[in-house]
């Protein structure tokens, strides 16, 4: 769907959810964290937040389906949210749950489009446009905290959905996509760093060595086995769920953490 003339479109995130109730608490958070960082103020980013719930809630008790996508773009109109799945769209049900939720979702955005999946052309997928009618106001330089967390990731799309789970859970973060913006970032200490091992082709593996020497806890992370001579206070292989790259954040800032570490903990 094209966008309205005199729309500034941003670049869109996407993240994938495993398709399970357990999981809509983690999408609420993505779209909390991404809510938070585009500034907006208390009601409407409830209101974001609840209409992607929803969407999310349906595909995932009534599509059968094995994992649920979620696409955000911010733009001067709104912000467009994608959710989708490849499963069946079923509407209602024994109990009328899916029909409830489109009236919320109808009831709160502008736009609504579906694109139902069927038993012979599996995938479902709603896209609807919130419009956003409040932000707040920048604050004054220095008012902000300084960053928790500094993530070194060339996946952008990765590094930026890590990130806003992790704000959204009280961690403010500092994305960089290169060994030499992560070693620029860190001038300014962050209370832990979470490198991916393959950005820049392999140079952020001194970087770890570096940051752990100046008492920086690492969080490193790959899609490869770890090098022996790696230097980090803990290890986790990609793909990870964003809980435990949490749960390992949380054990890293903790009083007790050190960022020493002469052997690596494999996650």
């Amino acid at each position: 769907m094209a966008l309205s003339p005199g729309s500034e479109p941003r670049e869109p995130i996407e993240y994938l959810f495993p398709a399970s109730p357990e999981v809509l608490r983690d999408i609420r958070a993505f779209v909390t964290g991404l809510a938070h960082e585009a500034g907006f103020a208390d009601e409407e980013r409830e209101r974001v937040v609840l209409v992607t719930h929803e969407l999310s809630a349906n595909a995932v008790e009534h599509s059968a389906t094995d994992v649920v996508c979620v696409r955000w773009q911010d733009t001067d109109q709104g912000v467009w949210i994608t959710v989708s799945d490849q499963g069946v769209f079923e509407v209602g049900g024994s109990s009328g749950d899916r029909g409830r939720g489109l009236r919320i979702v109808l009831a709160l955005a502008d736009e609504v489009t579906i694109k139902p999946g069927r038993h012979t052309e599996q995938g479902t997928v709603v896209r609807m446009r919130v419009p956003v009618r409040a932000r707040r106001a920048s604050g004054a330089a220095g008012d902000e905290a300084p960053p928790a967390v500094l993530i070194v990731d060339g996946d952008r799309f990765a590094g930026r959905s890590l990130s806003s789970f992790l704000d959204a859970e009280g961690f403010p973060t500092v994305v960089t996509g290169s060994e030499e913006a992560g070693r620029a970032a860190s001038a300014s200490p962050p209370r832990v760093a979470i490198v991916d091992l393959t950005t820049s082709h392999g140079h952020t593996v001194p970087l770890c060595e570096d940051l752990t020497r100046a008492g920086i806890p690492v969080l490193a992370m790959s899609i490869l086995a770890p090098p022996g001579h790696l230097r980090a206070s803990r290890f986790l292989r990609k793909p990870v769920h964003p809980l435990q790259v949490l749960a390992a954040v949380r054990q890293l800032t903790a009083p007790s953490a050190s960022g020493a570490a002469s052997e690596v903990p494999r996650g």
